[in-house]
């Protein structure tokens, strides 16, 4: 029987969660039921699978209602505007802050809040400060992780009445395949790269600062934006090395790029999952990355593996793998292949 599942999500930019609600849109299309992104901010940079129905739901005007009052009549009107567009849900996955916000205070059926990232890390120094409001947000419905050491850390912050269970982010290797051959790199010599949001945590100081010290041949590209990434081309300055790092931008389609790299490298000091890595697996494409909780250790092998926050460790990682890259080529596991998380997702019904 065909089901219908809303992807509640803030935007469609590109970063991990929001090509998680596209992947997982697309497998749901797949499998025969009906997809429905709601999306609070009107932006669009990635691509929309074919079938995938989309519904915009202005969040802007409820800003103007105090915090206290927020979610109760932002949800109220969320639950009209579904029961609206799309009739009743048979299941609502909600991604990110403030959408979980929201949906906390939700009456639609089957709401699951889905967690992208390492919640203590994530908050920092703010989390005992938050830890209440956080609590009631994420103590009010049953909860996905994207991850394993997501859930334990989930655990770990809100205790014994947590509700939460594990299902990995999927990847949809046919589609991630083929998008790769839709272009070719404008970059003549061999090179190394990394894909993500220029931001404290993807730590691209680090990798800058490694990459000069392993001093390899293969160029380093740097494909993505964000509030860093001034402050990345001026380190590359001042380390003299911008003949040999290239910064793409922005890109809506960077699978070419991670398909003719000679190896991917994350920097980071923690993730959720690294949906990043995956792509790259499924492109032939070996991967180093720091050994951050959580997931590239679910995902990797330890060979593969650095030292988070570590210039020496990530340096000497890199030119492991520049002299043998061979030997760091792995497969994807099932579990996370986008038919096996779509019905684990569906069991949730």
């Amino acid at each position: 029987m065909k089901k219908k599942v809303v992807l509640a999500i803030f935007t469609l930019q590109g970063n991990g969660a929001e090509r998680f609600a596209l992947t997982l849109a697309k497998g749901l299309i797949d499998a025969g039921h009906e997809a429905h992104i709601v999306h609070f901010k009107n932006i669009i940079d990635l691509p929309i699978p074919e079938g995938v129905n989309l519904h915009f739901f202005d969040y802007q005007k409820y800003r103007l209602i105090p915090k206290s009052l927020r979610p109760k009549w932002a949800a109220k009107a969320f639950d009209r505007f579904v029961l609206k567009k799309i009739g009743t849900p048979d299941l609502v996955l909600s991604n990110l802050f403030p959408v979980d916000f929201i949906l906390s205070k939700s009456r639609l059926p089957n709401i699951h809040l889905v967690i992208h990232n390492t919640t203590s890390l994530e908050y920092g120094e703010k989390l005992n400060k938050l830890k209440n409001q956080l609590a009631q947000v994420y103590l009010s419905k049953p909860c996905v992780a994207v991850s394993q050491g997501v859930e334990k850390d989930f655990r770990e912050v809100f205790g014994s009445e947590s509700r939460i269970t594990t299902i990995y982010n999927p990847i949809d290797i046919e589609q991630v395949v083929s998008t790769a051959n839709e272009y070719l790199p404008d970059i003549d010599e061999p090179y190394i790269v990394n894909v993500g949001k220029f931001k404290q945590q993807k730590r691209h100081d680090i990798l800058i600062k490694a990459y000069a010290q392993a001093n390899i041949k293969e160029k380093l590209v740097l494909v993505g934006t964000g509030e860093l990434l001034e402050s990345s081309k001026q380190l590359v300055k001042d380390l003299k090395i911008e003949d040999k790092v290239i910064f793409t931008g922005f890109k809506k389609n960077p699978y070419p790029y991670i398909k003719h790299a000679k190896f991917m490298v994350v920097s980071s000091d923690f993730e959720g999952f690294s949906i990043a890595i995956l792509e790259a697996l499924a492109l032939g494409t070996p991967v180093i990355s720091t050994d951050c909780p959580s997931g590239p250790r679910e995902i990797l092998q330890l060979k593969n593996l650095a030292e988070p926050g570590n210039i020496n460790s990530i340096a000497e990682k890199i030119n492991e793998v520049s002299a043998s890259v061979s030997v760091f080529r792995l497969s994807i596991n099932k579990q996370f292949k986008l038919e096996y998380v779509t019905d684990k997702y569906l069991n949730l019904l």
